[in-house]
Parts: structure tokens; C-alpha cells; sequence
């Protein structure tokens, strides 16, 4: 004769919860998170060929970032604009250098990006007062992402214009690097 083994009720809760929607936001945030990568890669690393592995694991940090934001299009602002800000801090002198791009966006690592939150607030901070300040920051964010967004000549030639009518070469140099990459890379 067969014995039937009781089982016990267990009160078992699950330590990981399924989110919904999670895959759908970020298959909408890829376009941003390749646009972010582009951008921050041409800016900081634009002579380095990584890995595919080095990229994937640069993505998925963007990604994050993105993702725990509200408004992704303005943390992707942010983000372009706290890029720029350490462009600027390593030009200013030779010994200064950025590490992979796996570890500069590591969110606990103070000297990559992490630590230019404080440097982005500063710029915030002053704006309150002087809402142009620092402008091209915001304006060279707004040129990638709308370049991204729209590829056109129409659209490169209006911002290749702006950053000529605000005598920013550096600038300018930049966002033709970016729209190259852009038009070769996707």
C-alpha cells in the first residue's frame, strides 16, 4: 500500500517580485540609452575601442540611470550635460585622465560620474539666478538628443549653425563627431 506524503504549507515569500512593464521601458529607452553611450563615448573615449562586453556593461549602467528617473529625456539632459562638464575638467589638464567607461559610471564611484552631480547642481544652482548660464551645456544635449531623434540634414545643418553662431568650436567639433557616429553606428 502506498503511503501519501502530506505536504506542508509552507509560508514562503518570494525575495524577487516580477515588475511589470520593466522590459517595455526600457526597449523605449534603448534609443536613448544608444544616444547617451554614443555621446558620452565621443566625448570621452572618442580615440578607445572597447570590448563589446566594456559597452554592454556602459549601457547597462545608462540604462539605469535613465530608468530611475521620471522624465527620462531631461535625466538624458543631465546626463549629456554632466558628461561635458568632465570633457572640460580633464581638458584643463593633462594628468588627468577618465577610467573605462564600466567604471567611471559606476553609480558608487565618486570620482566618475557620481561625482559630477555636485558639479551639475553648481551649474543648477547658478541658473536659478541666471538662466543662460552655462547654456551650450543644455544646447549641446538638446542637439544630440533631437539629432538622434531625427536624423536630417536640415537638423544637422540648423545646430552645425548654432554652435558656429555662438562661437563654440569645440562644441561644434563635438556634435559632428556625434552625428557621424550616430549616422555610421546605428
Amino acid at each position: 500500500m502506498r503511503q501519501r506524503a502530506f505536504k506542508k504549507e509552507s509560508h514562503y515569500r518570494p525575495t524577487m517580485r516580477v515588475v511589470k512593464g520593466l522590459q517595455e521601458k526600457q526597449t523605449e529607452l534603448a534609443p536613448l540609452v544608444n544616444s547617451a553611450w554614443n555621446f558620452a563615448c565621443s566625448s570621452l573615449w572618442n580615440c578607445t575601442q572597447f570590448s563589446q562586453k566594456e559597452i554592454e556593461t556602459a549601457k547597462e549602467k545608462i540604462t539605469e540611470y535613465l530608468r530611475l528617473a521620471k522624465h527620462p529625456e531631461k535625466a538624458f539632459s543631465i546626463f549629456c550635460q554632466r558628461v561635458l562638464l568632465t570633457r572640460y575638467y580633464v581638458s584643463k589638464n593633462s594628468n588627468r585622465f577618465v577610467p573605462l567607461p564600466s567604471i567611471w559610471l559606476e553609480r558608487t564611484n565618486e570620482n566618475g560620474f557620481a561625482g559630477t552631480k555636485a558639479w551639475y547642481d553648481e551649474i543648477r544652482s547658478v541658473r536659478e539666478s541666471l538662466p543662460n548660464y552655462k547654456n551650450e551645456l543644455k544646447a549641446m544635449a538638446e542637439a544630440v538628443l533631437e539629432f538622434s531623434e531625427e536624423p536630417t540634414v536640415q537638423n544637422y545643418q540648423y545646430w552645425r549653425k548654432y554652435f558656429i553662431d555662438k562661437q563654440t568650436p569645440g562644441l561644434l567639433n563635438l556634435f559632428q563627431v556625434v552625428a557621424i557616429q550616430q549616422l555610421c553606428n546605428n
